[in-house]
């Protein structure tokens, strides 16, 4: 939520898990432009094809930060799996 508030410069107070993002005033634009900001402030790569990109009049905060989650689990297994491989003592 904090990228929501700083990236789309709106209050704090006006924002919950359950706020619904076109009440709010961002529509499917919006929503792929904070996904590109997730993607740079995390390094979390979100794409914006995925057929489960929540889009629509009844998208919430919630449902972008579940499919964000998604994204960052892989990311966590991908890194994982590499440090599992990487022969011991290897820097990696």
């Amino acid at each position: 939520m904090r990228l929501i508030v700083r990236h789309f410069e709106m209050d704090p107070e006006q924002l919950s898990p359950d706020s619904n993002l076109q009440e709010l005033g961002l529509d499917s634009i919006a929503l792929a432009e904070l996904l590109v900001v997730v993607e740079e402030e995390t390094g979390i790569e979100v794409p914006l094809t995925d057929d489960t990109m929540p889009v629509g009049p009844g998208v919430t905060v919630a449902a972008v930060a579940d499919y964000v989650a998604r994204f960052a689990d892989e990311s966590a297994r991908a890194v994982l799996r590499t440090l599992a491989a990487a022969p011991a003592g290897a820097d990696t």
